[in-house]
């Protein structure tokens, strides 16, 4: 399937508020998690295994639930943008074909 796209487009979704860990608490244990992951020579792939481990074990599954939230969230709003495109195509074709 073709979409005619001639470019890409990044959308910044934030997680939830009510999901969210504060920055403060969140920045804190992502520091530890870095110095360990270097103090034990994690490097190249291993290291965002080891990292997201490190916060889920550190949060005690606070991390976890949070990005499986975000998932969710950013999925509600693929769907959206979907369906909102879809619409814009099926408009268009709508006027710019003549039967």
């Amino acid at each position: 399937m073709d979409l005619e796209l001639n470019g890409g487009v990044v959308v910044a979704n934030p997680i939830p508020e009510h999901a969210a860990l504060s920055e403060a608490y969140i920045s804190q244990i992502i520091e530890q998690a870095l110095e360990e992951a270097k103090a034990h020579d994690i490097q190249g792939k291993d290291v965002t295994p080891y990292l997201l481990d490190r916060l889920k074990t550190l949060t005690d599954g606070k991390s976890l639930e949070a990005n499986i939230e975000l998932v969710k969230h950013n999925a509600k709003v693929a769907a959206r943008l979907a369906v909102h495109y879809q619409a814009e195509s099926i408009d268009k074709k709508e006027v710019t074909h003549v039967y």
